[in-house]
């Protein structure tokens, strides 16, 4: 005769058992789901940044990048905030607190400015890589190299005694 004790032994040996094959189930019922993201490792996508390379201006003129830039904050048209690049390759912020800028180069027609931040829980050093879309003495437009197509930074330049 079988003890009841043995019937549950067994009962919970098979339920061990199955959520192995629930896992699998599992697995392809996320596959299935459009709610549940999946990689498709066999689509191929373009080669953003040099699509966005070809966009870019062919020649910059570095000697009008040297000057105060500024755009207004998101969300706050009447605060203006920017950069201030010096013609010996320092960066400022311009009314940026935790942004801190220190320096800048021009690379054919790619911007690169070092930064770190301050006051924030991840304060470090940063380098930003922007491509140089537009630029002549009164406006400077940027491609941030690691941003969405079609995003853009806009900024004026600010004449001194403003």
């Amino acid at each position: 005769m079988i003890k009841p004790g043995m019937i549950a032994g067994l009962a919970l040996i098979l339920a061990a058992c199955q959520p192995k094959q629930q896992a699998a189930n599992d697995s392809d019922s996320a596959r299935n789901n459009s709610l549940v993201p999946s990689l498709d490792t066999g689509t191929q996508f373009p080669d953003t940044l040099k699509a966005q390379a070809d966009t870019a201006m062919a020649e910059v003129d570095a000697t009008l990048l040297p000057g105060k830039w500024i755009q207004p904050v998101p969300g706050i048209d009447s605060i203006l905030q920017g950069i201030e690049l010096r013609k010996n390759g320092k960066a400022v912020s311009v009314n940026m607190h935790t942004l801190l800028y220190d320096k800048w180069e021009l690379s054919h027609d790619t911007l690169i400015l070092w930064s770190h931040a301050e006051g924030v829980e991840n304060a470090g050093p940063a380098i930003d890589t922007m491509l140089v879309r537009a630029l002549n003495d009164t406006a400077l437009v940027l491609f941030p190299i690691n941003a969405a197509a079609g995003y853009l930074e806009r900024f004026t330049r600010q004449r001194k005694g403003k």
